[in-house]
């Protein structure tokens, strides 16, 4: 095994914390090399027998594609590190062990400054943040990688801001 591709089995153990019930998903192999192993890896970290398809392509840094009913998961590659791509096409970059939240919520004026702001009250540090909506006043999604670890409490503090749907912690 790569010790790179490695980082595979814990992003998926992470979807499987978001995705509790993996029932009818569904896993595209996109990747021209190493594809028995990353789908391995990736069915290991989910921890139940999800169908695999292999595509014939060859998709630059793309790995894999998960779909969990609306909801799709892709996973990529670069000379660093293997991590999440995108969710729904909301792009971001999670890599395995990573520290953060995923932030759904209506999209509003003043998201990105409301999180930033109980972050800080918990004096944590961000590192990186994509913030994608559908559209103006829809489903949107900020994905907030962050130094130190996001406690419950950090958790329950940004659940109460308003239009949040959901917060998920990273780890």
């Amino acid at each position: 095994m790569t010790e790179q591709l490695a980082g595979l089995r814990e992003l998926a153990r992470l979807i499987q914390r978001i995705e509790p019930n993996l029932a009818g998903a569904s896993l595209s192999i996109l990747a021209h090399d190493n594809k028995d192993e990353i789908a391995n890896l990736l069915v290991e970290g989910f921890g139940v027998r999800i169908p695999v398809q292999h595509s014939s392509g060859e998709y630059a840094n793309h790995l894999a594609v998960l779909r969990v009913g609306s909801t799709k998961y892709t996973f990529a590659q670069d000379w660093r590190e293997v991590y999440i791509s995108e969710i729904n096409y909301c792009a971001c970059r999670i890599p395995a062990g990573a520290h953060g939240l995923l932030v759904h919520h209506v999209d509003y004026p003043g998201v990105i400054y409301d999180v930033s702001r109980k972050l800080a009250d918990y004096e944590i540090n961000i590192s990186k943040l994509n913030v994608s909506r559908e559209q103006k006043g829809k489903n949107a999604l900020l994905v907030s990688v962050t130094d130190e670890e996001i406690t419950p409490s950090v958790v329950t503090a940004i659940e109460e801001l308003p239009q949040i749907t959901k917060v998920v912690s990273l780890q």
